[in-house]
């Protein structure tokens, strides 16, 4: 099972030590995570990063330095190996430092392909996934882009196969009460509890807007400094489908079978 993160690391620790038994600053600096967003697929060709602008200053204000990686959701392995190398050049850059991947809608796919499939588990502090249906959406059945994420492709089901939680990495669950899915996954997850829908916006645009919705960049925040403002849970593997993880309102609900 999978603990939540300690929120002063050893390195902290030690550095406050050596300082105080010096009479000096230390002159290590404590460690930093350093967040990697990425947005959710493209709508038309068009990239939806521009609307992630806010909240990656929101992160960056809170003291988590935040880098866009934009993934156009056409092909999410190739997407998988582009955030790892994202992820590749920020601990070359700052190797004493954590690395957290914030992955909204279609990206949470393939970020957790990186972290199970390509080895990624072992490099990622923590993964936060904000409206990802984990085991398909039926609406990628019917779209141009992501067919990989519509339920039992082998894709998915090659994903979604063991545990769906490997390694150090904590994983975290972000949705808002207007989701088509969960977002739930097997092993050790903090499922945060549901976000109230954004005033002002439609329920049908409620996926969208997730990222302009301050409730959700504090539930962001407070899973990056391991705080789970929900449930904590370790289901085992092979309890969850594609079907169970669909809520009433999702598209396709009642035609949808596996």
């Amino acid at each position: 099972m999978k603990k939540t993160a300690i929120l002063l690391t050893s390195t902290a620790v030690a550095a406050s030590a050596l300082a105080a038994a010096t009479g000096g600053v230390a002159s290590a600096e404590p460690v930093k995570t350093r967040v990697i967003v990425t947005p959710g697929q493209s709508v038309g060709g068009v990239s939806l990063a521009p609307a992630y602008n806010e909240m990656i200053k929101d992160l960056d204000q809170r003291g988590y330095p935040t880098t866009l990686v934009d993934v156009p959701g056409e092909d999410l392995k190739a997407d998988a190996k582009t955030i790892g190398k994202a992820v590749d050049k920020l601990h070359s850059e700052h190797p004493n430092d954590k690395i957290a991947i914030v992955a909204h809608s279609i990206s949470g796919i393939s970020s957790r392909w990186y972290l199970k499939e390509d080895g990624g588990a072992e490099k990622v502090a923590t993964y936060v996934a904000i409206g990802t249906a984990q085991y398909g959406s039926p609406a990628s059945c019917t779209q141009d882009i992501a067919k990989e994420n519509c339920p039992n492709t082998p894709f998915i089901n090659t994903l979604n196969a063991g545990d769906d939680t490997p390694g150090p990495t904590e994983y975290y669950g972000i949705r808002s009460t207007r989701e088509y899915a969960d977002g739930h996954l097997d092993g050790g997850q903090c499922r945060v509890t549901p976000i109230p829908e954004m005033k002002g916006v439609l329920a049908d645009y409620q996926h969208t807007a997730e990222p302009l919705n301050h409730d959700v960049w504090k539930a962001v925040a407070d899973s990056l400094a391991g705080k789970c403002d929900g449930e904590f849970v370790d289901d085992p593997d092979g309890k969850l489908t594609g079907r169970s993880q669909m809520l009433p309102d999702a598209p396709y609900y009642r035609e949808h079978k596996n």
